[in-house]
């Protein structure tokens, strides 16, 4: 039984995240994909994932107009051991959105090496206050 659960868990685990690499892939091969960026306007200015819109938690509320709901919505924020790329999923997926979240954040991104966007796309701002990851 308990193998069956954990089968099950990690069938639905990685249904709904996806990790650097596997979005690097999905961008490139023009996947119809939305990714938000859930940090502050400052760090998203220095350096993003290409492509990605820049919305806080709050803005999701009333961004309909911005996001496709015939696309996958990719979410991330600071990090792993932040909160809020997973309670941005949960408040979209509940709107009816196809969502996934990005495993381990800009912070993860950044240190693959990978494509960044930004005014100063070597300064990987990938630090968290405690108030804007709870």
């Amino acid at each position: 039984k308990e193998t069956a659960e954990a089968v099950a868990f990690f069938e639905r685990k990685l249904a709904f995240e996806i990790g650097p690499i596997g979005l690097k892939y999905a961008i490139q091969g023009n996947e119809p994909l939305t990714v938000v960026d859930l940090r502050t306007p400052e760090l998203f200015a220095k350096g993003h994932v290409p492509g990605a819109i820049n919305l806080s938690y709050e803005e999701l509320e009333n961004s309909q107009a911005k996001l496709d709901k015939n696309k996958v919505t990719v979410v991330y924020c600071y990090n792993i051991t932040c909160h809020l790329a997973a309670k941005a999923a949960l408040l979209l997926a509940k709107k009816g959105y196809r969502v996934k979240e990005l495993v381990g954040g800009f912070s993860d991104w950044a240190a693959a090496d990978l494509p960044v966007e930004g005014k100063h796309a070597k300064e990987h701002g990938a630090s968290c206050s405690s108030s804007s990851c709870a």
